[in-house]
C-alpha cells in the first residue's frame, strides 16, 4: 500500500477512536462531578488538602530522582480487540483509554484528572475536565502514528526514550498542582 493510501486509511479510525475517547472522558468526569457533588465543600476541601500534600511529596520525590510507582492496571488493551474490526477496534480502545484507570497509567499527574473531577463537584466542569484528558490521549497516540506514516519509520522508541524527561516533566507539574490547590484550599 502506497504511504498516502495508509495514510488516508488512518483518518477515519483515527476519527472514531479519538471521539471514543474524549466521550469517555466526558461521561467520566459527568459522572465524578455528580458524585463529588453529593458530598458537603468542607470534606471535598479538606481532601482536597490532603492530597495536595500528598501530591508534592509524590512529586518531590520524583522531582529527586526517587521513582515512586504509580498505582495502575499496568496493562495493554487486549490485542483481541484488533481481530474485531478496524472502526469496533478504535471504538474499544478509545472508550478505554479515554477512561484511564483501566490501562497503564504512566505518571502520577494522571491521578490529577479525576481526583479534581470528584473534587469540584460540578457535572460540567468535570466533564470538561475529563473529557480535555480523553481528547489530549487520543490526540498524542494520533499524532505518533501519523509521524510513524509520514515519516515512514517507528517514532515509537524515540517517544520510549525520552520517558525520563516526561517523568520529571510531570513530577514538576504535580508538585506545581499541589502548591496551587494548597494556596486555593488555604492550607
Amino acid at each position: 500500500m502506497h504511504r498516502n493510501q495508509a495514510g488516508r486509511s488512518w483518518i477515519g479510525k483515527a476519527a472514531v477512536y479519538t471521539f471514543a475517547s474524549t466521550a469517555a472522558g466526558l461521561v467520566t468526569g459527568a459522572a465524578l462531578g455528580i458524585v463529588g457533588g453529593l458530598l458537603p465543600l468542607n470534606l471535598r476541601l479538606a481532601v482536597g488538602s490532603i492530597l495536595a500534600v500528598a501530591a508534592i511529596a509524590v512529586g518531590s520525590l520524583e522531582l529527586f530522582g526517587r521513582r515512586v510507582p504509580p498505582l495502575q492496571f499496568d496493562c495493554e488493551t487486549p490485542q483481541r480487540w484488533v481481530n474485531k474490526g478496524a472502526l469496533r477496534w478504535a471504538t474499544m480502545n478509545g472508550l478505554t483509554l479515554g477512561f484511564g484507570a483501566t490501562s497503564r497509567i504512566g505518571f502520577w499527574l494522571w491521578y490529577v484528572i479525576p481526583l479534581g473531577a470528584f473534587l469540584l463537584g460540578d457535572p460540567v466542569a468535570s466533564a470538561l475536565i475529563y473529557g480535555t484528558y480523553g481528547l489530549v490521549r487520543a490526540l498524542g497516540a494520533v499524532v505518533i502514528l501519523l509521524g510513524m506514516i509520514r515519516l515512514d519509520a517507528d517514532i515509537s522508541d524515540r517517544v520510549i526514550e525520552e520517558y525520563g524527561t516526561a517523568r520529571v516533566l510531570t513530577a514538576g507539574q504535580l508538585v506545581f498542582l499541589g502548591v496551587a490547590t494548597a494556596v486555593v484550599v488555604g492550607l
